[in-house]
């Protein structure tokens, strides 16, 4: 059953990843292109297992458009679309970069795209991480960028987003094996930095962390589901949203996303599919 799921979810969220690719367009506002890929989502029968993330530039990930943004694509933004959708507790995550009315970084998202593709070819029952992860690092760096060594994909379960395995994007030296059954995101990060970023500022994306009595809390829980969610989310839900938040994030109820981002001017693509390992070998959920 959890594998129809995970299939079904995947399914979901490709559609909205293509979807989304052909909206980035100049002059096209982020919230129109979020608010509508997870209208898109949930119409298609799933919910939303992780915010739309339209990270932009030197961002690498976890920034989403508050509510009440106006904020453009513009003329050379680099955007990664990375989003979330999850039937009956199983997810799917996914992501793909486009460059806005140039064709400056094209080997940049080459360098991401094929070390997904190749990171995928390794993955069978027994394999390490480790294994994996140089398959990226050797991929992107025959493109002549560096991976981001301080993102990782991750295992996948019922609710979880971020479960405990790790899948790096270099050879780590990990000895953890695939098993069948395992679900899992691959999501390499290429980039003209050094390869770490940094999360200072709050991107819009946080998760429910202790149960509370106050009935604005209690609608954020129910809004969250142990998952990731939006300002806007919150927006739409909470009456004076930004208040709750804010008094949330000082009591530690809520963990608060950062926009992890390289060092300013540098560059940043990703691509993310989902797989799930049967014993005869890797389903990519999300293609």
């Amino acid at each position: 059953m959890d594998y129809d799921d995970y299939v079904q979810s995947g399914k979901v969220a490709s559609k909205a990843r293509k979807e989304g690719y052909k909206m980035i367009e100049e002059g096209i506002e982020l919230r129109a292109v979020a608010d509508y890929l997870e209208e898109m989502i949930r119409k298609d029968g799933a919910s939303i297992g992780f915010p739309v993330n339209l990270s932009i530039n030197h961002e690498a990930a976890h920034f989403t458009p508050a509510p009440d943004t106006d904020l453009k694509f513009q003329q050379g933004d680099l955007v990664k679309l990375d989003l979330g959708a999850e039937v009956n507790g199983c997810i799917a995550d996914t992501a793909v970069t486009k460059e806005v009315s140039t064709n400056d970084w094209t080997n940049l998202i080459k360098a991401s795209q094929e070390a997904t593709e190749n990171a995928i070819k390794k993955v069978k029952v027994g394999a390490l991480t480790s294994e994996i992860g140089r398959e990226i690092e050797s991929t992107i760096r025959k493109y002549g960028y560096n991976p981001v060594y301080n993102l990782t994909g991750h295992t996948l379960e019922k609710y979880v987003l971020h479960a405990g395995t790790s899948f790096p994007n270099y050879d780590d030296g990990s000895r953890v094996r695939l098993y069948p059954g395992m679900t899992f995101a691959i999501e390499p990060f290429a980039t003209t930095g050094r390869g770490r970023v940094k999360g200072l500022e709050f991107g819009n994306i946080m998760l429910c962390l202790k149960e509370d009595t106050d009935e604005s809390m209690k609608t954020l829980r129910k809004i969250s589901r142990g998952l990731p969610f939006s300002m806007r989310d919150a927006a739409r839900s909470v009456e004076n949203y930004d208040f709750v938040v804010k008094e949330a994030l000082k009591k530690k109820y809520i963990y608060p996303y950062p926009v992890l981002k390289e060092n300013k001017g540098e560059m940043v693509a990703q691509t993310e599919h989902s797989v799930f390992l049967r014993e005869d070998g890797p389903i990519v959920t999300t293609l």
